[in-house]
Order: C-alpha cells, then sequence, then structure tokens
C-alpha cells in the first residue's frame, strides 16, 4: 500500500499554523526543569469512581459514542466492529449497554490523567514552565531526554519483577511554548509524549497491541493553566501496532470540530462482504447539538494510493470505497 500521510508532531503542528504565519519560538530557555520519574500504582486503569471528571477527557471518549447511528441510520456495522478495535486497541471497559466505556487502562489516558490531575512533581514544573514563559514572554521547553529523564510507571506494589505489560515507559515528555510574529503577539503551547513498550513475555498468546506511541497536541497559551486541565486546541496520536497494523487520530476541538481515525494494513473488520486494509472514519460533531455526521472510506488492495487528492492528512481521502450516516449527538466535547 502507498502510504504517504505524516505521522509526527511536525505534520500536524505545520498545518495547524499554515494560517497563522511564521513561528518564532524556535528558541528555549536554558532552564529545563524535566526530571526522571518512577512512580508504582495499584492498577494502571483509570475511572471515574472518584467522582471526578477522568474518562470524559479520555482520547476516544467523544468517538467512541460519535459512533453511535441516529434512528433509522445504517452503519454498516462499523460502529460495533471500531469500539471493538478500540476496547483491544486502548484497554477499554465497555458499559452496559456498549455505546460508552468505564474503564481506561493504556499509556497515554494514565500519563494524560497524571498531568491533568497534577500528581507528579516534575509534570507540575513542566506546567508552570509553560505558564510563566506565557506571562514572560520567552520562549521555553520543558524535555526529557535532554537531561536524560525516564519516566517509568510500574502496576502492582510488589518487589517481584512486573509482566512486560505492567512497566510502562516514556523516553519523551516535552513541553514547548511558542509566539507567532504578528501583532497582537499570541503564544501557542506544545506538548508530545512518546511510549516504547516492553517485548512481550515469551509464549505470551494475547500481548498488548501498543508496541509504540507519539502523542502531540496544541494548547491555547493565553489560558493555559499551571494547574489542573488543559483542553487541547488540536492533537494526533500515532500508534505501532503488534497485530493489527498501524493507528493515526487527529482531533480538532474549535471550530469546525472533528476526530479523524485512520487503521493502516490493518484487518478483521469487515465492511459489507470485504475487510478492507485501510480504514477512515471521521465524525464530524455539530454545533448546534443535532445529528453528528460519520463518514466511512475503505480501500482492500494492499497496494493502493491512500493519499488522494487532499493535502490535508487529518481527512479521510477521496479514495476506495465510502459511504457517510447520521450519528447521534456527543453531550460536551472533553
Amino acid at each position: 500500500m502507498r502510504y504517504v500521510r505524516i505521522t509526527s508532531v511536525m505534520g500536524i503542528t505545520a498545518l495547524m499554523l499554515s494560517g497563522c504565519g511564521a513561528d518564532t519560538g524556535s528558541g528555549s530557555s536554558s532552564f529545563n526543569p524535566a526530571t526522571s520519574v518512577s512512580e508504582e500504582f495499584e492498577t494502571f486503569a483509570i475511572d471515574d469512581s472518584s467522582g471526578t471528571p477522568v474518562l470524559s477527557r479520555t482520547l476516544f471518549y467523544d468517538f467512541y459514542q460519535g459512533l453511535e447511528a441516529a434512528e433509522g441510520e445504517d452503519d454498516s456495522g462499523i460502529a460495533e466492529q471500531l469500539r471493538q478495535r478500540l476496547d483491544l486497541l486502548m484497554g477499554l471497559t465497555p458499559g452496559p449497554e456498549g455505546k460508552t466505556y468505564v474503564a481506561a487502562r493504556n499509556p497515554f489516558d494514565l500519563l494524560h490523567h497524571l498531568i491533568h490531575t497534577d500528581w507528579i512533581g516534575t509534570f507540575n514544573d513542566g506546567k508552570r514552565l509553560m505558564r510563566d514563559s506565557v506571562t514572560s514572554g520567552g520562549p521555553a521547553t520543558y524535555n526529557t531526554p535532554a537531561n536524560d529523564a525516564v519516566i517509568r510507571f510500574k502496576e502492582g506494589r510488589t518487589s517481584e519483577d512486573p509482566e512486560p505489560d505492567q512497566l510502562w515507559v516514556y523516553p519523551l515528555l516535552d513541553w514547548t511554548s511558542n509566539f507567532s510574529q504578528f501583532e497582537p503577539v499570541t503564544a501557542t503551547i506544545y506538548r508530545s509524549a512518546q511510549f516504547i513498550a516492553r517485548p512481550p513475555a515469551e509464549g505470551t498468546a494475547s500481548p498488548a497491541e501498543i508496541q509504540s506511541g507519539f502523542w502531540s497536541g496544541g494548547f491555547e497559551g493565553e489560558n493555559f493553566s499551571a494547574t489542573g486541565y488543559n483542553q487541547p486546541q488540536f492533537s494526533n496520536l500515532s500508534i505501532t501496532g503488534r497485530q493489527f497494523g498501524d493507528v493515526e487520530f487527529y482531533q480538532l476541538f474549535e471550530g469546525a470540530e472533528y476526530d479523524t481515525l485512520l487503521l493502516n494494513s490493518t484487518s478483521g473488520i469487515t465492511i459489507g462482504d470485504e475487510e478492507p486494509v485501510f480504514i477512515c472514519v471521521q465524525i464530524r460533531y455539530s454545533a448546534s447539538q443535532s445529528t453528528n455526521q460519520v463518514k466511512v472510506v475503505s480501500l482492500t488492495d494492499p497496494d493502493a494510493d491512500t493519499s488522494g487528492t487532499s493535502r490535508d492528512f487529518t481527512q479521510c481521502p477521496d479514495v476506495g470505497n465510502s459511504f457517510t450516516y447520521q450519528a447521534e449527538p456527543v453531550a460536551a466535547r472533553q
């Protein structure tokens, strides 16, 4: 399959800034407070049992619900199958009706939860550095590799060696502030994180699907807070899977809001009588809280070109087979 989409932070960042002028924030402060982290948890799973909104801020919460076809609409079975794939990929526990989930266990939702809730001191230092940077107007960077800092989370409070999927390692966590060159000067905070899984134990029947992953997102500088939750303006998740191919997930949280999921070199999902090797699903969210629109694009030819004619790689390409359906509204976006 000819696959030309860009899967790095630079691609989505360049796209989102293309209408805002050149960026002058390439420099960084000499102060970098990033330090290593080693924490133990009883479980990596997160849920809403504490009474605080946790799951509504996980990566696929809106998308998972937004797949539900409106009354009288035909989704060709894609909603149920995609939810099952996301359950496997992101460690999601479906709720009683299967339209949402009640727990999530994956490296990125856990990391984001710890950042949102101010659990880790050095993460709090990173947020404070970004807030101070916006206030002072001087670019700054929090970067773990620059300080030889590594983040390690262990599941299970025992002295025994953890199983491969009970030790999560993040080689990169980065916050960077950037400032536009035009008046009035605006600031954007970028955060990125990388996860690399340990090899599964020999003979493991169902190893964790995420082999490695990279998340990046942008935040409005003016409203960026040194404590608590910061809603991204946009984000990009790229995952290398062990058994079911690669995944990309783009989200836009302002303006014409949408989520776009791409499954590349995938298998195990059928649309009609075919099993595509490439699937793109986009949900466009309605500002009026009426029905949302879901677009599905698929290809069965492994040698096909997935690029189409669109230059916007966050959109489903105009290739292969496609259909749309109207879906139930999502109450609120993160």
